[in-house]
């Protein structure tokens, strides 16, 4: 036979409040079940737990909300800045084409193509805002991918340009610095560059260069960089000073009292090389100064009034 199981019996248990006026009146007793109080508690937990959870929300919607903000703030300040490079791109590869067009770096032909390259971008036709704000994330992404690929070339691109000009103006200075321009004293041409009448034999005969006369020990300046090939005791012309520059140009100081430089050494435009003197087949105080291009003698005025 199977065993009968024993049933627990839970009893009903009740509350029961009394409510008592403080006026000494009849009380009012009210009955309260355990289930009516679970239930009314459960109410409350649900109803306190759905407020918290939308209060939560509502701020969570809130901080959401202000950081869009922030980050829209962020977005239009940054295209603005980004507009703002480009144009300073555009204009900056403009100037360098009308430099190096205005050097005449390179051939003709480049510089045209390069003055004719490029055009508006993108971002040019259609402003970086509008990208962001108004276009899908797929194009907006496009775009910006697209233009920024660009803009990291047109820079490099302008770079390397730059890197051509300057280094075309650095070799165009050595350049102007080894080309002789200057007068070697401040002084009173006493005989100039072509035929003249020998101050000693009467005969016609060539001079090579301007004798330039002033006090004696008056300082000498080289009037080029280069390198001093010669320094010492020159038949005729005396104590004197020969500098090598580039380009073929050679320069020659006679009649020199002293020599400050050695042969070897490198010397640049402006630098006092001698003093004024009389030595050599010499007549009175001067320095007989004579430039050479590749061995041909020519005419000093034509050096010493060009602007460098």
């Amino acid at each position: 036979m199977k065993e009968k199981r024993k049933r627990i019996h839970i009893p009903k248990k009740r509350f029961t409040l009394m409510l008592l006026p403080h006026s000494g009146g009849g009380g009012v007793q009210v009955n309260i079940s355990y289930f009516s109080i679970f239930v009314f508690f459960a109410v409350w937990l649900g109803i306190t737990g759905t407020s918290f959870y939308f209060i939560a929300k509502k701020i969570d919607n809130s901080k959401t909300l202000a950081a869009n903000k922030t980050l829209k703030n962020k977005l239009t300040q940054f295209s603005a800045k980004l507009e703002g490079a480009l144009n300073l791109i555009q204009q900056t590869s403009e100037l360098n084409t009308q430099l190096r067009g205005m050097l005449s770096l390179g051939d003709k032909t480049k510089i045209i193509e390069y003055s004719a390259a490029g055009g508006p971008s993108k971002l040019e036709t259609l402003r970086l805002s509008k990208i962001l704000f108004e276009s899908s994330p797929e194009e907006s992404e496009k775009l910006l991918n697209m233009n920024i690929e660009k803009l990291l070339a047109s820079g490099w691109k302008t770079n390397i340009n730059f890197r051509e000009t300057s280094q075309y103006l650095k070799e165009e200075r050595i350049l102007a610095l080894s080309t002789p321009a200057i007068w070697p004293v401040f002084g009173r041409v006493t005989s100039g560059f072509g035929m003249r009448a020998d101050p000693f034999t009467g005969r016609s005969e060539f001079h090579g260069g301007f004798d330039v006369a002033d006090a004696p020990k008056t300082p000498i300046r080289v009037t080029a960089d280069g390198r001093v090939v010669f320094a010492g005791w020159a038949g005729n012309l005396g104590k004197a000073v020969i500098v090598s520059h580039r380009m073929g140009y050679t320069t020659f100081y006679g009649h020199c009292d002293e020599v400050f430089v050695k042969q070897g050494e490198s010397v640049e435009r402006g630098q006092i090389i001698a003093d004024i003197g009389c030595t050599g087949r010499s007549t009175g105080y001067h320095v007989h100064y004579e430039i050479k291009h590749y061995g041909k003698s020519l005419n000093p005025k034509y050096f010493v009034e060009r602007s460098f």
